[in-house]
């Protein structure tokens, strides 16, 4: 008999959060702590921050830790409306600052405009419910040929989200962003491991052995 499946807990509505994206290519790694308003925006005072691709573990988790905590929880209380005004002057500096993120990125990693440098990534979302769980949410997500990202279905994501405690040890966190950029669906080269696996003797002889089998056949 089949075990049910275990699906990811949702927070009910109004729970304060803390939310940050990590996107990757062939060439860098970013990680960027976003503002909770009505909806996700590139946070205005937040970390974020940019690498070459080859990054440790450490790296990871110290920034995503970073992220999250300068990550701004904005939105006011169920059935009382966000201010008009606020929103826009937010979403005007939000964009300032993305665009001249982005900018920085593309010149940095050889990149002729933005657009380019945020076309061919994947892109791992993170939140955590700071004020309910010790643990920080980390799910893979999937690119369209438009390029807009989503993540899967609540039926359709097992394996493709992982738990991991905010205190957990400096490279936990980082390993788990890891795997779940393994289960990515993106348009680059991102999924490739960003840490090769060096052969072992008993993989050499392994493989020498099955070439060998090839050429005589």
């Amino acid at each position: 008999m089949k075990k049910p499946k275990q699906f990811a807990k949702v927070p009910p509505p109004g729970t304060k959060r803390k939310s940050c994206s990590v996107n990757r290519t062939d060439r860098y790694i970013t990680i960027i702590s976003e503002e909770i308003w009505g909806g996700m925006y590139f946070s205005r005072r937040g970390l974020a921050i940019h690498a070459a691709r080859d990054v440790t573990p450490e790296w990871i988790s110290a920034n995503v830790r970073q992220a999250l905590d300068t990550s701004e929880y904005c939105r006011p209380p169920i059935h009382i409306p966000i201010d008009g005004e606020q929103l826009i002057a937010m979403k005007a500096a939000s964009t300032e600052r993305r665009l001249a993120f982005w900018d920085e990125v593309a010149s940095t990693y050889g990149y002729k405009l933005r657009e380019m440098a945020w076309k061919k990534t994947d892109r791992v979302f993170i939140s955590w419910c700071y004020e309910l769980e010790p643990d920080i949410v980390v799910k893979a997500s999937k690119c369209s040929i438009s390029g807009n990202y989503s993540t899967w279905r609540l039926d359709k994501n097992e394996g493709r989200v992982f738990r991991v405690p905010f205190a957990a040890y400096d490279e936990e966190i980082g390993n788990t962003v890891l795997k779940a950029f393994a289960k990515c669906q993106g348009p680059g080269k991102s999924t490739e491991p960003l840490f090769p696996v060096i052969p072992t003797a008993k993989n050499t002889v392994a493989n020498d052995q099955s070439k060998r089998q090839q050429l005589s056949g």
